[in-house]
């Protein structure tokens, strides 16, 4: 005889699957049930936190931080799994839990290996948790992203075709991140820019303290620069038929001259 479950059953059994007393060893997991196993974490980790472990707060999120960061996203990991052990029995369940709260560029080196699996290659660091976060470590801990960023913006080229403000929209992106004190950005800039503009910086009575004003009479100065070549460029169009018309009509007079001389002797 089947018994009727109420609702509440009902929505238990949905969201807690029952759980055999003696795990048989595990199958061999694809790269396909990986992701699978992602996708049911990233949508019910939210109603497990919210239903049965209220008070347990969930890991922040982790972008590919600094060192303490990572040291402190491992932690708050941690922490949960031991608060939920139920729900995290098997190393998949951390490891692809853990993935659904990365962001930025942690979540972006994990993305390949998780959308286009290759079926050819074993990942251990996606099914053992020790190796998971040795993974975390080796990429994100070992150095800190502001050395890349600083390699990058003393790296950006100064354009020579007279479009700065390009050259000022790549500094910002890496400005915010490495928050230099308004000395070390004008240096960068400095040693950047074109001579031609790097001279007139001399005879300028513009406040250059801060790097906002720097920037300014950069763009000024070179902007300038361009206008003067603009101007040169439209008196030569202007002078130039002047110049050829006299031309034309000393050519025309010679010939003249010459055919009036040729009718004169003939006459003769």
């Amino acid at each position: 005889m089947t018994e009727t479950l109420s609702k509440d059953a009902l929505a238990d059994t949905t969201l807690q699957p029952e759980i055999p007393t003696e795990l048989a060893p595990s199958p061999e997991v694809s790269n396909l049930d990986l992701q699978n196993v992602l996708l049911i974490l990233a949508c019910h980790s939210g109603q497990r936190s919210s239903k049965r472990y209220r008070g347990i707060k969930e890991p922040d999120l982790f972008n590919g931080g600094s060192l303490d960061e990572l040291h402190a996203f491992i932690f708050q990991c941690q922490i949960y799994f031991h608060a939920c052990e139920e729900d995290f029995r098997e190393d998949t369940d951390r490891i692809f839990f853990a993935i659904s709260y990365l962001r930025g560029i942690a979540l972006d080196y994990f993305e390949l290996y998780i959308n286009e699996p290759d079926p050819l290659q074993d990942f251990d660091f996606l099914k053992n948790w020790s190796t998971f976060v040795q993974k975390l470590s080796n990429i994100f801990g070992s150095y800190s992203p502001e050395d890349d960023d600083e390699d990058a913006i003393v790296a950006i080229p100064f354009p020579h075709d007279g479009k700065p403000t390009n050259y000022f929209i790549q500094f910002a992106k890496y400005q915010n991140r490495i928050r230099w004190d308004d000395c070390s950005l004008r240096k960068i800039v400095k040693d950047a820019i074109l001579p031609r503009i790097c001279d007139k910086l001399r005879f300028t009575h513009e406040e250059l303290l801060s790097f906002e004003g720097f920037k300014r009479v950069v763009l000024k100065i070179n902007n300038d620069y361009w206008k003067r070549i603009q101007d040169d460029k439209n008196k030569q169009r202007s002078t130039q038929p002047a110049q050829m018309y006299p031309q034309k009509n000393s050519k025309l007079d010679h010939n003249w001259l010459a055919s009036s001389d040729e009718g004169a002797n003939s006459i003769e």
